[in-house]
């Protein structure tokens, strides 16, 4: 349990960097994508394996688009390559969660395979562990980073509860020994 929390934690974690994915963006949208990327992968703490440009692209998406961002939150591809952040916009909980559901199409899922797999849980059962977790609980504990702090304790919170059900449940659906999980 304490392996698996501590993907989750580190996506959460990742998510004070993150964003994912939209369609053919243009050249000035690219810039920003780009700049954002960039940020993400500076301090090379972004997991292996995790799609930086997806992320990007989500976050932009999530954040209304270059446009939005430029007028609502003076976030240019400029002002991010010079150290702003755009985690530090806060988000609607509907604008959040889309945007966390774009982010775990960016190799989400094969980071928390690789870290489970990583700590000594065998390939197998660590899919297995994935599939049946609650797949909105996920995203919620990523989009939480983005929303106001109240809706982030309760969203947040309301995810980790529902996590640690979906963990009990798939520990038996799957035929898991508890100890591969920490307990």
């Amino acid at each position: 349990l304490a392996t698996l929390f501590g993907a989750l934690m580190a996506l959460t974690l990742l998510a004070s960097a993150c964003g994912g994915g939209g369609d053919d963006p243009s050249a000035a949208d690219q810039a920003v994508i780009d700049a954002i990327a960039a940020q993400i992968g500076a301090d090379g703490d972004a997991p292996a394996g995790l799609d930086l440009n997806c992320m990007a692209s989500a976050m932009v998406d999530g954040l209304g688009g270059t446009q939005v961002m430029a007028d609502s939150y003076g976030l240019t591809a400029e002002t991010i390559a010079a150290g702003q952040e755009p985690d530090t916009v806060v988000l609607s909980v509907e604008d959040a969660r889309t945007m966390g559901d774009a982010s775990m199409d960016c190799g989400m899922g094969s980071f928390i395979l690789a870290q489970l797999a990583g700590d000594g849980m065998a390939e197998d059962d660590a899919s297995c562990l994935l599939d049946k977790l609650d797949q909105d609980a996920i995203r919620d504990m990523f989009a939480a980073e983005f929303m106001s702090e109240a809706d982030a304790d309760r969203i947040g919170e309301a995810a980790e509860d529902t996590m640690f059900s979906s963990i009990i449940a798939a520990i038996g659906s799957c035929d898991l020994d508890p100890t591969s999980l920490g307990l």
